[in-house]
């Protein structure tokens, strides 16, 4: 699935999930709920779109609104049929390129986890139930350790999106 061989599977399981040096990045929290801070270099942003948009299964779609949105979903025959994986229309991650920002589907418990480890918040709109639950913003990497959490939270992402189950080579 990702290119880069950061990502080890065992350590960074979520049960092992680092927790996130420093201080959160500052947000801006609202319906449009942005990174405001400590983006880092963007090429790691921009490596990790790279890579994630080479997946099986992933179509990108294009935003005729604003070209620094990436949205990024399942094809149609990959997604799950579990609405609690999706912002949208089988859509689990977007990316705001402009603005720097992170927004990421992931399961529930994970998602806890992620957010108290310092790698994310919840989403703004999850209290009005406009986005599932386990909706976060991730903030963006700021150096190869954050890159790899990043792809680790991504391919989490993705597989609770995908109804195909690569650890069992079966579809669910």
């Amino acid at each position: 699935m990702p290119r880069s061989e950061t990502i080890q599977r065992d350590y960074l399981a979520s049960d092992s999930l680092p927790v996130r040096q420093g201080s959160r990045p500052k947000t801006i929290v609202g319906p449009l709920h942005i990174q405001c801070n400590r983006h880092g270099d963007s090429k790691h942003l921009n490596k990790l779109v790279e890579d994630v948009l080479t997946w099986p299964y992933i179509e990108s779609i294009p935003s005729f609104v604003n070209r620094d949105i990436v949205r990024v979903r399942l094809e149609e025959e990959a997604a799950s049929s579990d609405s609690a994986a999706f912002i949208g229309d089988r859509e689990f991650a977007r990316l705001l390129l402009a603005g720097p920002t992170i927004y990421l589907v992931l399961p529930l418990r994970l998602a806890q986890r992620a957010i108290a480890r310092r790698w994310a918040e919840p989403h703004y709109l999850q209290s009005f139930g406009l986005v599932p639950a386990g909706t976060v913003v991730v903030y963006t990497p700021e150096n190869r350790e954050e890159l790899a959490v990043c792809y680790f939270l991504f391919a989490e992402a993705y597989r609770f999106a995908c109804k195909f189950d690569r650890r069992r080579g079966v579809w669910a």
